[in-house]
């Protein structure tokens, strides 16, 4: 077609936050480029999404990056709640966890991002910025994208695939899967970068819950912390929309807590509504949305950032085995109905999460105090807080044969001890005192599934046992036992969605 250029890519991605560049780093460490374009001319230095989770550290480590990440972060502990006195309230640990890292990652969303742009540079990457979006068309067999470069100039790019990481008013996500459904709860907050005294353990997150409404703290780098004020009042709300000053800010915690924490200083401040939505679809015919394109959750746990981060980790394998002509359609098919079902249970995590802190601000009105969570209900709330939880138990891509194993091994769970398997690939791991003659299997499989004793199996004996997991660290597959028919329902869950050597 006449003025219609190839991106130069297979894949084009649009907008450059953490899931955008988490998912063109990824595709380039599977040899996958992709065009990665950025209406901002310029990188933000707003800390904004701060939390980054067990599980997604796990993502991480996954990638190589945990060194980064780790020495440019605090290391949060515990999530705590506060009277207006600074008095405990209530404690969350975040160890206790099957996963390596018992704590959250805390650090300015603009160092997240500044991490993984370096990564994908040292890959080959690279974004360009000050390219804004016009409109996506996807056809048969292509996407065209209308682009406007940072000098006015218009392009028209034909690419393969697109996948829209371009942030909550994403032109990409209202031109194809149209508006975000859901709910706004409620007023109005304020997100800062601060510096305040006070007498806060760094070790973890601060939920103060007074009459007046909510103060949340949590530390970042350099003496710093993020902070949500909540519930503002009329008055506090019409001041902040015109001025955010350090001492209307100050007047806001002032109303809350007196006397025990004092603003020194504030970096960067804005108002926001929070809200619980997704859009009707997460991906169609050559696209994918990422991130808040795709859904949005109140910010309390943090939970939106890594969501997106973990849009990023499920799609990429996927897409990188479609291009090299590995894949049948069934496995991008399969991002949708996954990351669907992983999002609205992140959503209702981030909603309890929500509840429960304005659960405290009116036991600080009323003085009774909400009944306490059972041990087991904790003990759930911790893992789905830390984003350990998700489950692909509905997906095309899990399957089982023979009598059902234990949970540790259930078809569409997180894998424990994932993240120490080497690259990302299909790893087969068996257990029991022979796993048979498996060459037929692996001739047929070699490049795509690796064979191998799993950490938690070499111990075992018994009958032979094998489990597939996936390059994103969830198990698809359990045989048991892994004899000549396990082999063959093995065999034919693979050829499912994968194309054999």
């Amino acid at each position: 077609m006449t003025g219609v250029a190839r991106s130069g890519a297979p894949v084009l991605v649009i907008g450059a936050g953490p899931s955008g560049l988490f998912a063109a780093l990824q595709l380039a460490r599977l040899g996958v480029p992709a065009r990665v374009v950025e209406r901002e001319p310029r990188p933000p230095r707003q800390a904004r999404a701060t939390a980054l989770q067990p599980g997604t550290l796990e993502i991480l480590g996954q990638a190589g990056l945990m060194d980064d990440f780790l020495a440019s972060s605090v290391h949060l502990e515990f999530a705590r709640v506060f009277d207006p006195a600074l008095a405990p309230v209530a404690e969350m640990a975040f160890a206790g966890t099957d996963s390596p890292w018992g704590f959250e990652c805390s650090l300015p969303q603009w160092r997240t991002e500044e991490i993984l742009a370096d990564r994908l540079a040292d890959l080959g990457g690279t974004v360009e910025r000050g390219t804004e979006v016009v409109s996506v068309r996807p056809e048969a067999d292509r996407v065209l994208v209308e682009l406007r470069g940072a000098d006015g100039a218009p392009e028209t790019a034909e690419t393969s695939w697109v996948i829209g990481a371009g942030g909550a008013h994403s032109l990409t996500r209202q031109s194809l899967a149209g508006d975000l459904a859901g709910e706004t709860y409620p007023g109005t907050a304020l997100a800062g970068d601060v510096r305040v005294s006070c007498g806060l353990p760094r070790d973890g997150s601060a939920l103060i819950a007074s009459a007046e409404g909510y103060v949340l703290l949590a530390p970042l780098p350099g003496e710093r912390w993020i902070t949500f004020i909540g519930d503002l009042h009329r008055d506090e709300a019409e001041l902040l929309a015109r001025d955010i000053s350090p001492a209307a800010v100050a007047a806001c915690l002032r109303r809350r807590v007196p006397d025990a924490v004092e603003l020194t200083d504030i970096g960067w401040g804005s108002t926001f509504r929070m809200h619980r939505r997704m859009a009707p679809r997460l991906a169609g015919e050559r696209w994918f949305l990422l991130g808040d394109a795709g859904h949005l959750s109140s910010p309390f746990g943090g939970e939106g950032l890594n969501c997106g981060l973990h849009d990023a980790h499920n799609l990429a394998w996927k897409l990188a085995l479609e291009i090299r002509g590995r894949a049948r359609p069934a496995l991008t098919g399969s991002y949708a109905p996954e990351r669907e079902a992983a999002a609205a249970r992140v959503l209702e995590t981030s909603d309890r999460i929500h509840q429960m802190a304005h659960s405290a601000v009116e036991a600080a009105r009323t003085g009774i105090a909400p009944e306490p969570l059972s041990a087991e209900d904790a003990a759930a709330f911790t893992r789905a807080r830390a984003m350990l939880d998700t489950s692909y138990a509905d997906s095309p891509l899990t399957g089982e044969y023979g009598s059902p194993g234990g949970r540790a091994t259930t078809p569409g769970s997180r894998y424990a001890g994932w993240h120490e398997l080497p690259g990302p690939a299909h790893h087969l791991v068996f257990s029991g005192a022979d796993h048979g003659d498996w060459t037929r299997f692996i001739d047929r499989w070699g490049g795509l599934v690796k064979v191998g004793r799993g950490r938690a199996h070499r111990a075992q004996t018994g009958r032979p046992k094998a489990v597939l997991i996936r390059p994103d660290g969830y198990i698809g597959f359990r045989a048991s036992p892994a004899d000549a028919a396990g082999l063959d329902a093995l065999d034919a869950h693979l050829s499912s969605y994968l194309v054999p050597a």
